[in-house]
């Protein structure tokens, strides 16, 4: 099996996620169909995820957490983009999804980006995460 060193991982923001992983050379899977080798495979994710309303995350990204709690992220780079919503509001959300990656081994890179906010910029947050990639 191919060794896969970046995966971009989204939901329903697939052009955005394409261009990221344009922009990296990296392979890119919808978190429908991410599996645990495709995890194991990867050296970095980048993940656009997605919360609802509240704060919860989208069903979609509930699945992808228990995938990532069933296997070791030691070792792995993970760069995060809040696709839906904003810092305001899922800041405290985004906060602890990724404590919970953290705690699980991986090491979390650059800033988050808020899709669709004011301040974001896409291929900023790029050139920022990539070296650490």
């Amino acid at each position: 099996m191919k060794h896969e060193s970046i995966v971009v991982v989204y939901d329903s923001c697939q052009a955005i996620a394409e261009e990221i992983a344009d922009k990296l050379g990296a392979e890119i899977i919808s978190v429908q169909s991410m599996n645990v080798r495709q995890i194991e495979n990867s050296q970095s994710l980048v993940l656009a995820v997605e919360f609802q309303n509240g704060g919860h995350l989208s069903p979609h990204w509930q699945y992808a957490t228990q995938l990532f709690r069933g296997t070791s992220l030691s070792g792995k780079n993970l760069a995060v983009m809040v696709a839906l919503g904003n810092r305001h509001d899922n800041g405290i959300y985004a906060d602890a999804f990724c404590r919970e990656l953290k705690e699980n081994g991986a090491h979390i890179v650059g800033d988050y980006l808020y899709a669709g906010s004011p301040k974001s910029n896409l291929n900023n947050w790029i050139c920022a995460i990539s070296p650490n990639l």
